[in-house]
């Protein structure tokens, strides 16, 4: 069984103040705040400085300037965790401006999906600490109570939380294993590949989700990531949400299926069609704990807790 060294952000406690960021793109105000009042809701502080309001074309500001507030987040140690408030576009333009090294010694807990793909697999790589991919603030109005809920007990409970609930999905391929967890958007994966910010995925369970995609598209990017060689040891593979990817459907050319044959190609345990993604069941997971996925019994199990 693969095992990596990961530290574990510190489990969230009610009244803990939240840092929310925008790291990528800017956002919807009216969706932000309905966000940061269901944040209160969970009995949490949400806190967010009036430079997180910049904008700069489908920047949410600089990159240097953005850089600087996730990092500034990350560190500061009056919050207890950093939600980011949107994808969209931008993530991946800070990393060559970020002291990785620092920020992974500085176990925090750092929650978004999307885009915010590339700040999670970067933190959670060996050397630093398991982060969450779930609804970015802008989404939380418009998710499930049951994935606010699942991602609520990931952020407040240190015991192992077990099956994720992540609906109907389907066996691609048979086979039991257990690895960690990782992963994110299939088009944020891609462009890291070449960088020195895609860590190893030897001994990985790998979760994908994309949106607004062609079934090509899809193929490409899944084959760019088997030609670089970096899925040659890689344990499991679980497809989640492909909301508007086209060809809709399951038909034989349409994008799920496109995809679900060259995951078949790695031989390895691999399920379709889990709740998580640009959905409103977006469950979270996190990434960098131990994890079991049983591909003939359609079940995905988190061994361990994703906080301390």
């Amino acid at each position: 069984m693969f095992s990596v060294a990961i530290k574990k952000p510190a489990a969230l406690v009610p009244g803990d103040k939240i840092r929310l960021v925008a790291p990528a793109s800017p956002f919807n105000r009216s969706r932000l705040e309905r966000g940061r009042r269901i944040i209160e809701r969970m009995g949490f502080v949400p806190v967010v400085d009036r430079k997180e309001f910049s904008s700069s074309g489908f920047l949410a500001g600089a990159d240097e300037k953005r850089a600087q507030r996730i990092q500034q987040a990350l560190l500061e140690e009056e919050t207890r965790a950093v939600w980011c408030i949107r994808g969209g576009y931008g993530s991946a333009r800070l990393l060559g401006n970020l002291e990785l090294d620092r920020l992974k010694r500085n176990p925090k807990l750092l929650i978004g999906f999307s885009d915010i793909t590339a700040l999670l697999v970067s933190l959670s790589s060996p050397g630093g600490f398991v982060t969450m991919h779930a609804p970015v603030v802008t989404q939380l109005g418009r998710v499930t109570q049951s994935a606010r809920d699942w991602l609520e007990k990931l952020m407040t409970s240190a015991d192992a939380p077990g099956k994720v609930h992540l609906g109907q999905f389907r066996k691609i391929h048979p086979g039991r294993i257990r690895g960690f967890l990782t992963g994110g958007n299939l088009a944020l994966l891609a462009s890291l590949v070449g960088t020195p910010y895609l860590p190893s995925l030897a001994g990985a369970i790998l979760f994908i989700e994309d949106t607004d995609e062609q079934a090509y598209r899809l193929d490409r990017m899944f084959n760019q990531l088997v030609q670089a060689g970096v899925l040659k040891n890689i344990f499991g593979v679980v497809i989640g949400s492909l909301a508007g990817c086209k060809p809709a459907g399951r038909g034989r050319h349409s994008a799920r299926s496109v995809l679900e044959r060259a995951v078949a190609t790695l031989g390895v345990p691999a399920v379709s069609g889990a709740d998580f993604g640009h959905i409103a069941r977006n469950m979270a997971m996190p990434l960098g704990v131990l994890a079991e996925l049983d591909a003939n019994r359609r079940t995905l199990s988190l061994l361990e807790p994703a906080v301390s």
